[in-house]
């Protein structure tokens, strides 16, 4: 006989307009992502988390299509995915993951970009690529923390360095 085993149902998020607590290590889907950035279309980069330790680290992916808007311009007849956009990905990640960490009860902070350290964009991303971001903290001091991020597509390194996420 098989038995079958039901997943915990993941928590209700808040339609606050801020981003909800996160009290658990799970996969957080694009819809789940509007309520918990302050950001909106066209800037909102993850289409998913796909793995949260709140206030330690996360994973998360970003799909490049051709329907995206900076691809149209960047540039024609080939197309690539700005870095600056990749960036901007990484640091909503960083966001994220330093949301998650705010106490139960409270409201969460939002992460303001601070700075961008020692990033290298290794290859060009391009449509039809999937981005896998993981930023994980490596110090925090206050109301700052510094993350080390990678991004790969198909296991290659394609953007990695530092981010400072200030919390607002």
């Amino acid at each position: 006989m098989t038995s079958v085993i039901e997943p915990t149902p993941a928590p209700v998020a808040r339609d606050t307009g801020r981003p909800t607590v996160l009290t658990a290590s799970r996969r957080i889907d694009a819809g789940e992502l509007q309520r918990l950035l302050p950001h909106a279309w066209p800037f909102l980069m993850l289409d998913a988390v796909t793995n949260l330790e709140p206030g330690v680290r996360g994973e998360a992916i970003k799909c490049v299509t051709n329907a995206e808007w900076a691809i149209h311009g960047h540039f024609p007849g080939e197309p690539i995915l700005p870095g600056v956009l990749l960036i901007e990905a990484a640091a909503q990640l960083c966001g994220i993951v330093t949301a998650s960490a705010s106490e139960p009860g409270a409201s969460p902070s939002i992460g303001y970009l601070a700075s961008v350290k020692r990033f290298r964009l290794r290859s060009l991303v391009q449509p039809g690529d999937q981005v896998r971001i993981e930023a994980h903290i490596e110090r925090q001091r206050s109301r700052l923390a510094e993350f080390r991020v990678t991004a790969r597509v198909a296991g290659r390194v394609c953007a990695d360095g530092a981010l400072m996420i200030r919390l607002g």
